[in-house]
């Protein structure tokens, strides 16, 4: 199949023909008619290369009347609502389809329908919200649709090793087997340092770190996964590149669950069975702005393209990664002192040569790589449909409002 850019394009096309009644015009009109479509056909079934440039195209967007910076959290296609969260902070808009503001409630605190702090947010199928906070034990939050706490569980959090926040990913997704809710999400504090230290046993660490978790919420119980996929090459030969913990990424379309160390080449596939993930694939992954790095344990992550995070999106996934600072560059930078980062020519590196890319993945293969976004933003989700929500760039102008894309893949 292959893939071309249209911001605009016609959705209706006409063939105009006449044919001569002669009968032996008319079977050759036919046979012409049959080869033709024979051709076309193959080509569009042909194989396309994993680095051609493929194209999005903008076809909606949603404008919200807030004045507080808002990320979407999660999006209930039955409904046509979107769950948004602002910045850093624990207050939570309703929006539907058309950006309007359902409900807005503030449910960072002490009260009883409160959380310490918020961290991530889903919705929990028609009947509620579920919420992660960002505390010493990362509980989750049942909430029903009138936003009053209903239970609370137990977070996955074994012993902190890491702290990661995100202001446009979720490290969860909540999904439903046999009528039963789980949730499937990535703990990098799963493990004891003590039990677990790989500077005793190497790379074995991604044979026995579980970085990944499914939570059977009805059963109140939580299995610890390993998701360094099987034919990720640091884990397949023993080459320890430091813990490069996965990303995870669960597709409510396709039912199955995308694994994406943040060094390396390939992205793993996995089904769900329960309470396990079954490692079915790998993927190789290349994009000629990372394909000449070579991953190791002491690079700094700003000299090495690793990925960012991966997004599902109708029957595809998308992989983020920012280019490398090239290694003497960013020499020069530390060699400014200690507070090198604070410094104004660090800030202009970064933006003149740390740049947002993308990879394309459908099924078990890429498909293609994106170098830029249709508009300036930044991805924040993706839908069943295949749909991208990409948060609009702040313009030199401040808003007032929050505005948000709605881009997809442009198919021929």
């Amino acid at each position: 199949m292959s893939y071309k850019f249209q911001l605009f394009r016609l959705t209706l096309k006409q063939k105009l023909f006449a044919v001569n009644k002669s009968p032996f015009l008319i079977l050759n009109a036919l046979f012409a008619t049959i080869f033709f479509s024979c051709s076309e056909k193959e080509t569009t079934s042909a194989p396309t290369s994993p680095i051609q440039e493929l194209q999005f195209e903008v076809y909606d967007s949603i404008m919200v009347d807030a004045l507080e910076i808002l990320a979407v959290l999660d999006y209930l296609p039955s409904k046509d609502l979107y769950l948004m969260k602002e910045l850093r902070k624990g207050n939570i808009f309703l929006v539907n389809g058309e950006g309007e503001i359902i409900d807005n409630r503030d449910i960072a605190g002490e009260g009883p329908d409160q959380i310490q702090m918020v961290a991530e947010g889903r919705f929990y199928g028609d009947e509620g919200y579920l919420f992660k906070e960002f505390s010493g034990t990362m509980d989750f939050s049942l909430y029903n649709l009138d936003f009053k706490k209903i239970k609370k569980f137990d977070g996955t959090l074994v012993e902190l090793n890491s702290i990661s926040i995100y202001n446009y990913k979720q490290s969860f997704s909540v999904f439903e087997e046999k009528g039963k809710p789980f949730i499937v999400g990535e703990e990098n504090n799963s493990y004891s340092k003590v039990a677990i230290d790989h500077k005793k046993i190497g790379a074995d660490f991604y044979n026995q770190a579980n970085t990944g978790f499914i939570y059977d919420l009805d059963q109140d119980s939580v299995t610890y996964v390993n998701t360094y996929p099987e034919d990720w090459e640091p884990k397949k030969i023993q080459r320890w590149v430091g813990e490069s913990f996965p990303f995870l990424s669960y597709n409510p379309k396709t039912k199955k669950v995308a694994s994406l160390p943040t060094k390396g080449n390939q992205l793993g596939v996995y089904r769900l069975d329960g309470d396990q993930l079954v490692f079915e694939t790998a993927v190789e992954l290349s994009h000629p702005a990372r394909d000449e790095f070579e991953a190791s344990s002491e690079q700094d992550m700003v000299v090495y393209p690793g990925f960012s995070d991966i997004k599902a999106f109708g029957d595809y996934q998308l992989i983020q990664f920012y280019t490398a600072v090239p290694e003497d560059i960013y020499n020069g930078l530390r060699a400014l002192g200690e507070n090198f980062q604070s410094n104004p020519e660090y800030r202009e590196a970064m933006i003149m040569y740390r740049k947002l890319r993308y990879i394309v993945v459908k099924g078990d293969q890429q498909i293609g790589i994106l170098n830029e976004l249709p508009v300036a933003g930044v991805v924040n989700l993706g839908l069943p449909d295949g749909t991208l929500i990409v948060k609009a760039a702040d313009g030199e102008v401040e808003r007032d409002y929050n505005l948000f894309y709605k881009i997809r893949l442009v198919e021929e």
